[in-house]
């Protein structure tokens, strides 16, 4: 059976599509995770079995992470988890290294200085997983830094806009973050950016920003090599 995070109880959780919601972040982070490999078949029934929820917010779900090509649906084969597309990473990575890194170059804006010290937790909370070697937490805390990063300069949306077209992106980084030197140069990377930030220095947080958001490139050949599996065969590097 599948196992998730923690189950979501409809009476908290209260409207359906916050249930969907709820959903959708659970399944999206299993998969990229490889908790659930791609290949694997899901279905409605089993997911809202382990939730403990109906199986409407269930299909919903499925809606947004096929949307987000994380799942494929087909009539023949059912449901079942997509493998990465290389031209899907190749896309998030331009589109997000554009957006997050110009955000950050803002000068028309002062980032809240309660939501910079947030992101000192965070990424204290990132040195912590690191040491649990617990990376499904480490990439929680990655995903919290970032959108973390757009709300200090009140542009929270710019961080959904990223999200949606992030999912193989993301795939790919937790594959590199197994890794426990890419793990560190990752935390590394994101105190430098908030560093920069601090000091009152967009141009400096902008570049590091997007450096590090086009870091995902490196090894992506040795990754397809030791995971062919996870890839689309049709792709190329």
């Amino acid at each position: 059976m599948l196992t998730f995070n923690s189950p979501i109880d409809p009476a908290q959780s209260g409207k359906r599509d916050t249930i969907s919601a709820r959903a959708c972040i659970e399944l999206r982070e299993a998969i990229v995770t490889a908790r659930l490999k791609p290949g694997t078949s899901i279905s409605e029934t089993e997911v809202a079995k382990s939730m403990g929820i109906s199986r409407t917010p269930v299909r919903e779900a499925f809606a947004r992470l096929f949307d987000e090509g994380l799942i494929e649906i087909s009539p023949q084969s059912g449901t079942l988890v997509s493998r990465i597309d290389m031209q899907r990473v190749r896309e998030a990575v331009f589109i997000r290294s554009a957006l997050e890194s110009a955000v950050v170059a803002r000068t028309d804006v002062t980032p809240d200085p309660a939501a910079l010290d947030e992101l000192e937790m965070l990424l204290r909370e990132q040195e912590r997983s690191i040491d649990k070697n617990d990376r499904g937490a480490l990439h929680r805390a990655d995903m919290r830094f970032h959108s973390g990063l757009m709300r200090a300069f009140a542009v929270e949306r710019a961080w959904t806009a990223c999200l949606h077209v992030s999912a193989d992106m993301m795939r790919v980084q937790f594959l590199i973050g197994m890794r426990r030197d890419h793990i560190e140069a990752i935390v590394e990377e994101h105190k430098g950016v908030l560093a920069a930030v601090r000091a009152g220095d967009p141009a400096l947080a902008s570049a590091r920003l997007a450096a590090h958001i086009r870091n995902v490139d490196i090894d992506q050949a040795d990754l397809k090599a030791l995971n062919a599996d996870y890839f689309r065969l049709s792709e190329e590097i």
